[in-house]
């Protein structure tokens, strides 16, 4: 259930070292806009970027506050403010939200704050845009553990009952300085720097006669990012724009386990690494309209990977497998004949790493494995129209596929050395829509099929062959109807649907995970305030939020829940 995407947040990635993205820190009051990039096609990221990237740009600017206040089921209770400022050529944006809940089922308690301070100073010819960003965030939480499936449909609320001091806690800190300078007209640079730590620390037991188990992360990340675009507009083509990027990063990511009881260790670690990491990558791409209805882009990334990893327990030190140079191709191209009506194609290259320890020659007891493991590879296409004929419709519909070659993984045959070996097929289509027939109603939806097979797991798993990848929905959907008249009502029904999808690789046992959800929202808004409720799960809808394992692994959804809140701006 880890997403194989780039978490950025202002353009810096947020991913913890081992590759989960994580959005909790960010409360939605201080979010702008989500861009949200799927496929192999952009070049702009290296690390992490398997299946897309996720971009949130937060709120940066103005003269305003906004303050929110909300209560609702399960006690919970959430405040969040943003003020901004603007004084000659140096603008201030501040923001503060904290959130505690007692959760839906037993031993789910929550409480988690943030903050962040964001300093921009533009002189007066606006060619250059200097700032500094501070984040700040703390977490702590209780986990109820997964139920089996019989649990789960008796009493949905209850929590493990092995799971009694299982939960965990959460800091990170982040700053960046972002530098925007524009020297002509044509030229533009765009240089962040940042330095975070995300620290994380969790106690989980996965089953009655498992021990519990304190896992703890530490991880540093250092890093620069700079974009050099110029836009050519000699005459010969309509537009042609070329971006290079550049890109470092370097981390140092501590992993430490113990066995605990009741969140108290039980002798020694059981696990201690202790990895470096540097990595750096660069692009070229050509963006540009070759005539007015056909667009090209052709890109191509490289990246290089160094390092190394201390085993502490084993006494093994080791360097990061050769992975100096790693080549990814792009192209795209855009036909759009008649205004408002457009065709899209694009190809992409990007690659996952190994995981931790086998990245580094190892493997999870110290031992040696081949230093010939390279990265496996993602080869992704896609293929789809756009169409708007009139200024209240637009609907987009694609076809999509994507290739997962020479995957890292146990050899099979005792020996605990590790291969490339294997193949998996990912496809399915893609469909949104958005309506508005009248200036007061916005309909809108979004639909996505997939199909995700394997079709050559390799040696010793034979038995996958052909078979539906885990965990992984046949569909998944999301419509709703939002009005919103001008005397300051507004409401949204909106619906979120998921398939079916099964828990082990063998497609042996029973798929689940299949939900309807409808929800709604209210409320009315005044020159300064605005006053809303909301109501998630409105038909009650017992459902599985999620699962993996078909004896012990189901994590009931909440209930029908009730939300009130006011927003003041000013």
């Amino acid at each position: 259930h880890d997403v194989p995407v780039t978490l950025l947040v202002d353009g810096i990635p947020h991913n913890f070292g081992y590759g989960r993205m994580d959005i909790q820190p960010i409360f939605p009051m201080e979010i702008e806009r989500i861009e949200v990039v799927k496929g192999t096609a952009d070049p702009r990221y290296g690390l992490g970027n398997i299946a897309g990237n996720v971009n949130v740009h937060t709120k940066q600017g103005g003269e305003d506050t906004e303050a929110r206040l909300l209560t609702g089921s399960f006690n919970t209770y959430d405040a969040s403010i943003i003020t901004s400022h603007e004084t000659g050529h140096f603008s201030q944006t501040y923001f503060a939200g904290y959130r505690t809940s007692d959760g839906y089922r037993d031993h789910s308690e929550l409480k988690k704050g943030a903050a962040s301070g964001k300093w921009f100073y533009t002189p007066g010819n606006d060619r250059l845009r200097i700032g500094l960003i501070a984040r700040f965030f703390a977490m702590d939480a209780n986990a109820p553990g997964y139920l089996s499936k019989s649990q789960t449909e008796e009493d949905p609320r209850q929590a493990a009952g092995f799971a009694g001091t299982d939960g965990g806690e959460q800091e990170n800190k982040h700053g960046s300085l972002h530098l925007d300078f524009r020297p002509t007209r044509d030229l533009s640079w765009s240089l962040k720097i940042y330095a975070q730590n995300l620290r994380r620390t969790r106690w989980a037991r996965w089953g009655d006669d498992e021990t519990q188990a304190e896992r703890f992360s530490d991880d540093y990340q250092y890093g620069a990012i700079s974009t050099l675009s110029y836009d050519l507009n000699d005459g010969v083509m309509a537009r042609l724009k070329i971006d290079w990027g550049l890109d470092y990063m370097y981390q140092n990511n501590l992993e430490r386990r113990w066995t605990t009881v009741d969140r108290v260790r039980q002798d020694g670690p059981i696990r201690d690494w202790d990895v470096n990491k540097y990595y750096w990558g660069s692009y070229v791409q050509a963006d540009g309209d070759i005539v007015s209805w056909l667009r090209l882009i052709a890109a191509l990334r490289m990246d290089s990977l160094g390092g190394s990893y201390r085993n502490r327990l084993a006494g093994r030190e080791s360097d990061m497998l050769d992975l100096e140079y790693i080549w990814q191709p792009k192209v795209g191209a855009v036909v759009t004949p008649i205004e408002g009506y457009s065709a899209y194609a694009n190809w992409g290259r990007t690659f996952q790493l190994p995981g931790t320890p086998q990245l580094f020659g190892q493997n999870a007891a110290g031992d040696p494995i081949d230093r010939g493991l390279t990265e496996s590879t993602n080869d992704g296409w896609e293929a789809g129209v756009k169409l708007s004929p009139v200024a209240w419709l637009s609907v987009r519909a694609g076809y999509w596929e994507m290739v997962a070659d020479d995957e890292v993984r146990d050899k099979m045959d005792g020996t605990g050395d590790y291969i490339n070996a294997g193949k998996t097929n990912r496809k399915g289509w893609d469909a949104t829509m958005t309506v508005r027939p009248h200036r007061w109603i916005f309909l809108w939806g979004s639909y996505s099929h997939t199909e995700a097979i394997y079709t050559d797991p390799g040696p010793g798993l034979e038995d996958r062959q052909g078979k539906n990848i885990e965990n992984i929905p046949d569909y998944t959907a999301k419509m709703g109807v939002d009005v919103e008249h001008p005397i300051g009502i507004f409401s949204s029904v909106w619906l979120e649907s998921q398939g079916k999808y099964y828990l082990d690789p063998q497609n042996v046992k029973q798929k689940v995970g299949d939900f309807d959800l409808w929800n709604l929202s209210v409320g009315y808004k005044t020159r300064v305030a605005t006053l809303g409720m909301e109501v998630k799960n409105l038909l009650d809808e017992n459902y599985t939020a999620f699962a993996w394992n078909d004896d012990h692994g189901f994590s009931p959804g909440d209930a029908r829940s009730f939300y009130g809140w006011i927003c003041v701006a000013y």
